[in-house]
């Protein structure tokens, strides 16, 4: 049976208003400053391509895209030609051992996933990275987070919290880790953040979305 495709009738109206978040587009120039030439980059829950696939490519990159939603992909597709891309979930999805990756990008796409989920997901992208790799992230951190939506605290170890947020008009449940537990994770899986900062996107009121104090980090391979 195919999966639903949730993100089918927003497809547009998401590529419209967050493809030009500046918080995003100053961190994929700041990201492009630290890539090799003719970087091998898998983009992990790519949308629509645009802008993160997109710019990639355009400085030359070689672009792997996956997603969930067949729509996003298709736009994907349309959005970045030179690039390949498929259907896939990200906790599933195993990258082929003969590509080895220089750059592993993942923008705002760890929403709704289970704290399990996303150890998982951070530890096979600790594999599949070359050594020296970068793993580029914007994330929500739970310290920015608004104190009203935390609907349960930290876990044990202080790491993480469960957040309600409102995207293109529907709430939902997220899992938000801490800064303290996103250096712990990436430290289990051999990364250490070598650029760091947070900034406030303020999406377009059409889109009935949360405003998103984004953590974006560059973390490089030991």
């Amino acid at each position: 049976m195919t999966r639903p495709d949730r993100y089918e009738s927003i497809v547009h109206s998401y590529q419209d208003a967050y493809a030009k978040d500046p918080v995003v587009l100053k961190f994929i120039n700041r990201a492009l400053e630290y890539l090799p030439p003719k970087a091998n980059i898998l983009d992990s829950g790519c949308g629509t391509g645009n802008p993160v696939s997109m710019a990639l490519s355009d400085a030359g990159h070689k672009v792997k895209g996956i997603d969930i939603s067949p729509s996003m992909i298709a736009m994907s597709k349309e959005n970045v030609p030179l690039g390949t891309f498929d259907v896939a979930d990200m906790r599933t999805y195993r990258h082929p051992t003969e590509q080895p990756l220089d750059a592993i990008f993942n923008i705002r796409a760890l929403f709704g996933k289970y704290r399990e989920d996303i150890e998982g997901i951070i530890q096979n992208w600790g594999t599949w990275l070359q050594s020296n790799g970068l793993l580029c992230m914007v994330v929500l951190a739970a310290d920015d987070y608004d104190p009203a939506k935390i609907v349960r605290s930290l876990d044990a170890d202080g790491h993480a919290v469960t957040v309600t947020r409102k995207f293109m008009g529907k709430e939902g449940l997220n899992t938000l880790f801490s800064r303290a537990g996103w250096r712990n994770i990436l430290a289990q899986n051999g990364f250490e953040i070598v650029d760091e900062r947070m900034e406030i996107f303020v999406p377009p009121p059409e889109v009935d979305s949360d405003d998103a104090p984004q953590f974006c980090f560059i973390a490089q391979k030991l």
